[in-house]
């Protein structure tokens, strides 16, 4: 995270993830990877009266705390939204530099240890559709529940090829009887999803303006999946490259 102080009441922070690999499938029978080396941002503002937690006690500061710490040591630590079960930044993290995973050219990287594991209940979370419905992960026990993270709904990660595997992989299991809940993130906005989402089946409902759950969720390589079994527990997860690892599991 970049920190910018604007003025005495607020502060914007620059959320960067710089220098990630990207998946992507292109147009033809075998899949090909796309490597990415860009870099995602967002603004989000951090004002007066946002909870603020100091990372080394985990107890909230206040905020004449908060830029004391800084004033009097300035450089050594980060400020980095925590994003709540909506995908909102609903508080924000003071932490010292040394415990990010910082790139050369200042980007922070999703630390990885902290991503979701296999076997452990999913971190709690509430989408919107573009279908305008919403997406509670507690009302959905009992359904399978595929979450898929993506940046922008745009060539050359969001293809035809890129999304079949998807949708052939929820329509199969329907045939079975088994309903999968398939949910997509982005940064897009809702007027962006209507107009990069074809008429065709693209195996997932759009989630718009959902990039916070990206950073809930540590993901730093995209698009990503994570398959939720019925109990709300994780029962796979992988990169695109490897959907595999998540179609050929047998779902009941």
């Amino acid at each position: 995270m970049l920190v910018r102080r604007l003025n005495k009441f607020a502060i914007c922070l620059l959320v960067v993830i710089g220098t990630s690999s990207f998946s992507a499938f292109c147009q033809s029978d075998e899949p090909k990877v796309t490597r990415y080396n860009g870099k995602v941002s967002q603004q989000i503002v951090m004002t007066r009266e946002s909870p603020i937690i100091d990372h080394a006690t985990g107890k909230r500061i206040s905020y004449e705390t908060y830029d004391n710490m800084l004033r009097r040591n300035p450089g050594l630590y980060k400020t980095q939204p925590i994003f709540d079960k909506f995908g909102k930044a609903s508080s924000f993290e003071i932490i010292k530099r040394s415990q990010l995973h910082i790139q050369s050219d200042g980007s922070v990287m999703n630390n990885p240890d902290l991503m979701p594991e296999i076997g452990e209940p999913i971190a709690p979370f509430v989408m919107r559709g573009l279908d305008g419905k919403e997406y509670d992960s507690e009302k959905l026990k009992g359904k399978y529940i595929l979450l898929g993270f993506w940046v922008r709904y745009e060539k050359p990660l969001y293809t035809f090829a890129s999304t079949k595997v998807i949708s052939n992989f929820v329509d199969e299991n329907k045939k079975k009887g088994v309903e999968i809940i398939s949910l997509g993130t982005t940064l897009n906005t809702e007027e962006e999803c209507l107009e990069a989402i074809p008429k065709r089946n693209c195996g997932f409902i759009p989630v718009p303006e959902s990039y916070g759950f990206n950073h809930r969720y540590k993901i730093s390589e995209t698009p990503y999946f994570i398959l939720v079994d019925r109990k709300g527990i994780v029962r796979a997860m992988a990169p695109h490259t490897e959907f595999s690892k998540i179609s050929d599991l047998v779902l009941r």
